[in-house]
């Protein structure tokens, strides 16, 4: 009996498997307890902040009581007016916005990830440009991709060029191929701070990317995902300035443009609350679509009732936050002591929780040598390569027991970068840097 084809767009969804999250069934099969499985393997591949997990557990246990009636109603799919007062209320404490953030300047959804995805609808037709910085996350594809049919296109740059106005040359050809393909971008899609490279766009750069879009005609998404993970605030780096607080951002585009993502799961730990929001106080119609969006990506009730008394201890919430870039900080320098200590490059970082990092040669060397497929001779001779990047990546897993998603999933230039959080434990932060040694 014949069975219905799919729809195209579903075939093209069976072959999509982000490289972001292939070994997760890996970590899933043998996965690390310092009591139960020592040497299983060590997450520090997932942006997650475990520094202040404890602080998190001992909140969230005094505040979730039981269930009340509301908690078994629907509830408003873009976000109870009381929790998105709470929402405004972070913006306007931390963000320093030229003008206070209201609740109906906010769509809440059900993580940014469906915040991305609700924004390649309403911004792009199936087969419109969107432009991301490389390296970029690795799973923005999905997320533009699978349903929106929006096409996600990493425009590659040279490291050294990735916080510099000169970029922008890159991506007026990445236009012009665009167009000469027939195609049009439509979006430019920004995070500052940075995912993976972990630091701030200086305020000229981003200057010249709102004057790119608007000489393109393009919508700015910018994720502020990680603004409140900034460690490092001293004169030398560039400050993180959310856009809401530029005072003259209507010289370089038309504010209408632009939209800020922000959400629960990096700066407050909360991943598996799954709870972002979208902010745009320039463009009514987008947040009108929006929610309309929005009844597709609900929250149960008692998560938004939980969330909004949890955002309402401001005391409890600025407390939290500063705790956890002093935790940050501290891990991040033990980190790079040992990158120093051990020959591995890396990008000095500012904010977030991870670093991106390039492991020496002799990984790749000792990688190859223990599967058998180089010789003893060949290892001086041995270096990253795209053809070995990923059987290495595998070992490193599968051997030594560290997850870090390779460059590969970031779309990086270069074979044998990584990305390595060290927002984790911090004994556990010690024992993957003792494997890491080994590898190195």
């Amino acid at each position: 009996m014949p069975v219905p084809q799919l729809s195209d767009g579903a075939q093209v969804s069976l072959t999509k498997h982000p490289l972001l999250f292939k070994a997760f069934s890996w970590m899933a099969e043998n996965p690390y307890s310092e009591q139960y499985n020592p040497e299983g393997i060590i997450n520090a591949g997932v942006a997650a902040n475990a520094t202040i997990k404890h602080l998190l557990i001992n909140k969230l246990n005094s505040i979730a009581g039981t269930f009340i009636d509301s908690d078994l109603d629907y509830n408003s799919p873009n976000g109870e007016s009381d929790l998105r007062s709470e929402i405004a209320s972070v913006f306007n404490r931390h963000f320093y916005p030229v003008d206070p953030v209201s609740p109906d300047h906010i769509v809440v959804t059900n993580g940014c990830t469906s915040g991305i995805e609700m924004l390649a609808f309403a911004m792009c037709n199936p087969g419109d440009h969107i432009l991301i910085p490389s390296p970029c996350y690795g799973a923005l594809e999905n997320d533009m991709n699978l349903r929106p049919r929006a096409v996600a296109t990493p425009v590659k740059l040279p490291l050294e060029e990735s916080m510099s106005v000169s970029q922008i040359s890159y991506f007026e050809r990445a236009i012009a191929d665009i167009e000469r393909s027939g195609g049009r971008a439509k979006v430019l899609f920004l995070m500052s701070p940075h995912n993976p490279l972990g630091v701030s766009y200086p305020r000229d750069v981003m200057r010249r990317f709102f004057e790119f879009a608007r000489r393109h005609d393009l919508f700015v998404i910018v994720d502020e995902i990680y603004a409140l993970s900034v460690f490092d605030r001293s004169e030398i780096v560039a400050p993180f300035e959310s856009v809401l607080s530029w005072h003259d951002l209507d010289s370089y585009i038309d504010p209408a443009s632009v939209v800020v993502l922000h959400g629960l799961s990096k700066d407050f730990g909360l991943n598996g609350f799954r709870m972002g929001w979208v902010l745009s106080p320039w463009n009514k119609d987008l947040l009108q679509v929006l929610g309309c969006y929005s009844g597709f990506g609900y929250r149960p009730a008692y998560t938004d009732r939980i969330i909004t008394k949890f955002l309402s201890d401001h005391t409890f919430v600025d407390s939290m936050l500063d705790i956890s870039q002093r935790r940050l900080a501290d891990n991040y320098a033990h980190t790079v002591e040992f990158f120093d200590a051990h020959n591995i490059r890396y990008i000095p970082c500012t904010a977030g929780h991870f670093i991106w990092c390039r492991l020496p040669n002799s990984a790749c060397a000792k990688a190859l040598l223990s599967m058998d497929l180089i010789s003893l001779a060949d290892v001086p001779d041995t270096k990253w390569a795209v053809d070995n990047e990923l059987v290495v990546w595998e070992k490193i897993v599968k051997q030594d027991h560290i997850y870090m998603p390779s460059g590969r999933a970031f779309c990086s230039n270069e074979p044998g970068w990584f990305r390595f959080t060290f927002a984790i434990d911090k004994d556990q932060l010690k024992v993957v840097l003792k494997r890491l040694a080994d590898v190195c």
